[in-house]
């Protein structure tokens, strides 16, 4: 479990070939380009699909950053680099003030990590869940220093290394930063030992060693986790599932993944693999089949409440979400998101034909067709054959008779994001049930839809988005933040004495 959080920080999910090399003329035939070194001549290309590439520079009334400062000062700074890692690191923390969590730098790992974990009640209070065993003693104390420091001085240090969408996003993210060494050797607190050193409200201090991930197991890793009592059904590994209570008419649907097999199905009309043979692929349930049955269960056993738990949901694929929507509002009267596209050298570079798309276009209506415009994308992507696909693999529901008419409630956690968190906020502004939880770590207007990239000189990649996508309630474009109606955070105590707090409250009210 503790070696999979490393993976996941690390892990881009594209083959090795899907990064396009970045290349502009104009930039490579400066005196600046000639005159640097190949950290500096990266940076320059860098610094100017960035400029020409992400959303925000084409937004109207949005700040962002002084291109030219910041391409002499990074030019500057780069005269001294000494590594890829360094590089890495500096581009990163370009990206991470553009508070958008899917553009990013993929960063390095040398195969060490810092086995531990802290669990943050609040903003201040941090403490120790994970650690090797020779120091196990101090699970569960709260840290009251890191190398020195106070703890959430350390932890904001590592604040220009992530990209993020809010605050709530950094918070619930930064251990799994913390934990490779890499993400320490440039770090203002970091020791010249390379150890770490906690120091705990009991009195006691720990240096804590960096180690090679293949010298650890599960048996060398010690957990402070209490399973919560007070949850009436066991977790499930599968991407959905619901549990009916009778006794308090009440559907509890756990929506882990927006995945079932009707998205492995569109990833194949898209030419991606998802590595599974027709046999496997026939075990894996649909989620429109799924909602009918759930909703006429729900109907024959006098349903009055469905609780819809997407609070461990990273995401997939939006039109199960849309599905679920359609057994709760009438399709034709949801309010929905919509999106603006900024077409660039490297989005025509990886979707070429949809580029030749844009263009003839453009041209049919006697329009400009200009790189770094913004664009909505349905003037150019009407329905054709693939749409008409998608209709028929995601079906939903078209009949008023069905809707379900009774209470809903949404859990929201911090671990929702991206299409689950597009999930909440349409439920939000479309009016439909209540959302408790906590605040949510996605912004209910964010940017995405990826383009890979690659520097030719130090081969450093990473993905930047190309996307808009601005929640139906056009009031509140800028809001970082989902906040729930009933605002139940974790705390320390609940974690520690293994208490749901939303389950409390359901169970309670």
């Amino acid at each position: 479990m503790f070696l999979l959080l490393i993976s996941s920080t690390l892990t881009l999910l594209a083959q090795e070939d899907a990064y396009n090399t970045l290349a502009n003329p104009e930039v490579e035939n400066s005196e600046l380009y000639r005159d640097g070194n190949a950290y500096q001549r990266d940076f320059l290309l860098f610094a100017d699909m960035l400029e020409n590439t992400h959303p925000i520079f084409a937004e109207i009334g949005r700040r962002h950053y002084n291109m030219d400062s910041l391409t002499r000062a990074g030019y500057q700074y780069l005269v001294g680099c000494e590594s890829d890692d360094q590089l890495k690191q500096y581009l990163q923390s370009i990206l991470s003030p553009l508070n958008d969590g899917h553009s990013k730098v993929s960063m390095s790992f040398d195969g060490k990590i810092c086995p531990f974990a802290l669990f943050a009640d609040g903003d201040t209070a941090f403490y120790l869940t994970t650690i090797t065993k020779e120091f196990s003693a101090e699970l569960g104390h709260r840290v009251t220093a890191i190398n020195g420091k106070p703890p959430r001085e350390v932890i904001e240090s590592f604040r220009p290394l992530m990209s993020c969408d809010n605050d709530n996003h950094f918070i619930a993210s930064v251990n799994n930063y913390m934990q490779l060494k890499t993400a320490w050797d440039y770090n203002p607190y970091r020791r010249p030992d390379d150890m770490l050193e906690f120091q705990f409200d009991d009195g006691n201090t720990v240096l804590l060693p960096a180690v090679g991930q293949e010298e650890l197991s599960e048996d060398d890793i010690e957990w402070f986790y209490t399973p919560k009592s007070n949850v009436p059904f066991k977790k499930s590994s599968k991407y959905f599932s619901y549990n009916i209570m009778p006794e308090k008419q009440l559907c509890y649907l756990r929506f882990s993944q927006c995945v079932d097999r009707n998205t492995l199905r569109m990833m194949e009309m898209f030419g991606q693999s998802h590595g599974m043979t027709e046999e496997q692929l026939a075990q894996v349930p649909d989620f429109g089949e799924f909602l009918q049955e759930m909703f006429s269960e729900m109907r024959r056993q006098g349903v009055k409440t469905l609780m819809v738990d997407v609070r461990y949901n990273g995401g997939g694929n939006s039109k199960l979400c849309s599905q679920l929507l359609s057994w709760l509002k009438p399709v034709d009267e949801m309010r929905e998101t919509s999106s603006l596209i900024r077409v660039s050298k490297l989005w025509e570079t990886q979707y070429p034909d949809l580029a030749k798309e844009y263009k003839e276009k453009f041209q049919k209506n006697g329009m400009a067709y200009r790189l770094g415009e913004l664009y909505d994308p349905d003037f150019v992507e009407e329905e054709g054959e693939i749409e008409k696909k998608m209709s028929e693999l995601f079906v939903m529901n078209q009949s008023r008779d069905s809707l379900f008419t009774g209470e809903v409630i949404f859990m929201l956690g911090k671990d929702t994001f991206s299409s689950a968190g597009m999930l909440i906020t349409l439920a939000v502004d479309n009016g439909i049930g209540t959302i408790i939880g906590e605040n949510s770590t996605f912004a209910p207007s964010d940017y995405g839809d990826i383009l890979y990239w690659e520097l030719p000189n130090t081969h450093t990649q990473g993905i930047i988005s190309h996307k808009i996508f601005v929640r139906p309630d056009a009031t509140k474009p800028y809001e970082s933040a989902i906040i729930p109606d009933i605002l139940l955070p974790e705390t320390w105590e609940d974690y520690r004495d293994g208490i749901d707090p939303c389950w409390k409250w359901v169970m309670e009210r």
